[in-house]
């Protein structure tokens, strides 16, 4: 009988974001598949109850964290806990869904003599990968969420570990989390949803002039800004920009647990995003039916598969035109919004990319 890798997951975080919310698509995918389940992070919150519909699972509850001097003896014992894991339940390779992970990881894959896989989602300065990767232990695999991301973040990684192989593998979705939108096909939804946490890069103070461009073309929609303030400064931008447009259909909501019901009954999705190294959003958006508007950036247009309804950055009356036209032509909104699913569903489902996983780990090993 094939023998089944034994992949030991590490995540330093039990909030749902994407990195979270594509670990567990993971762990679906091989327990369907009758892999065994181990996973290492901390045992709380949204990944506590996800895990805990897990039958053949292993699971170590462990906080990471950068110790200092004091706290070393704490991290000795960390790492002394997870090299028992690996050993009892015989581990094949250590996968890092987070940086702060590695920086632990890294030391018991050096103990253990197991390859290591980091996985990496967020744009660093050289500087941080001479300190991830100038350490105990240098990555085996190096995993980047998209082709655009790649080719930014490549070179900046090379420099450090040159012999580190560098592969793309996008994110996965579930399709069973999202319901398909029927929202403007029956009920005639005007809702845009803009599903991001709130800061500058964002853009969400540029809400407010796009509605009153719609509503000098008589397009009357609601704006709902969906997503935890990351940027304090920026909400008080955002509330100060509204006093300019004291009528405006904007609506600020705060993060939104069940986010894939707020998809079945909008409209439209947006990205205004300056930059994305995949865009987790995009994809939700496109699984649950709901076209994509938005600035064109590279991630954003690589995860689509076109960019027809994507304007240049900052581009506020582009983008206007765009949702007017898609707000004036039902069949044309209904055809973009089942090619972007029809592309969520074959390229970016578990089914997809799982497989494309377990052959980066069979060529470690």
């Amino acid at each position: 009988m094939e023998k089944k890798t034994r992949v030991l997951y590490l995540r330093a975080t039990s909030m749902p974001g994407a990195g979270t919310r594509v670990l567990v698509n993971w762990l679906k995918w091989l327990e369907k598949n009758d892999y065994g389940i181990f996973v290492s992070a901390p045992m709380q919150g949204w990944l506590k109850e996800k895990l805990s519909g897990f039958k053949n699972k292993k699971v170590i509850n462990a906080e990471y964290f950068i110790p200092s001097k004091r706290e070393y003896p704490r991290f000795l014992l960390l790492v002394i806990r997870l090299c028992l894991f690996v050993f009892r339940n015989r581990i094949d390779v250590i996968h890092c869904n987070s940086d702060i992970a590695y920086f632990t990881a890294c030391l018991v894959a050096k103990i253990t003599r197991r390859p290591i896989v980091t996985h990496l989602r967020f744009h660093y300065r050289k500087e941080f990968y001479s300190w991830l990767f100038g350490g105990w232990r240098s990555p085996d695999l190096v995993l980047l969420v998209s082709e655009s991301f790649s080719s930014e973040e490549s070179p900046k990684i090379k420099s450090i570990v040159p012999d580190a192989p560098i592969k793309v593998l996008h994110n996965c979705i579930d399709i069973n989390d999202y319901p398909h939108s029927t929202g403007f096909k029956k009920s005639g939804s005007k809702n845009v949803l803009y599903p991001a946490a709130i800061s500058e890069r964002k853009r969400q103070a540029q809400l407010y002039e796009l509605d009153w461009l719609l509503r000098q073309k008589g397009h009357f929609v609601t704006f709902i800004a969906a997503g935890k303030v990351n940027e304090e400064a920026y909400k008080t931008k955002c509330e100060q920009n509204a006093l300019e447009y004291p009528e405006n259909g904007v609506e600020f909501v705060g993060h939104i647990s069940n986010i894939a019901d707020q998809y079945a009954n909008s409209f439209l999705s947006l990205t205004l995003s300056e930059y994305e190294t995949f865009g987790y959003s995009v994809l939700e958006s496109m699984v649950s039916g709901i076209p994509v508007v938005g600035y064109k950036i590279d991630a954003v247009s690589e995860v689509l598969g076109e960019s027809n309804y994507l304007v240049n950055l900052d581009d506020v009356e582009s983008l206007a035109e765009t949702i007017s036209y898609l707000v004036n032509n039902q069949k044309e909104t209904e055809a973009y919004s089942d090619r972007l699913r029809q592309r969520a569903v074959t390229f970016f489902s578990p089914d997809y990319i799982c497989p494309k996983l377990l052959k980066l780990y069979d060529e470690l090993l």
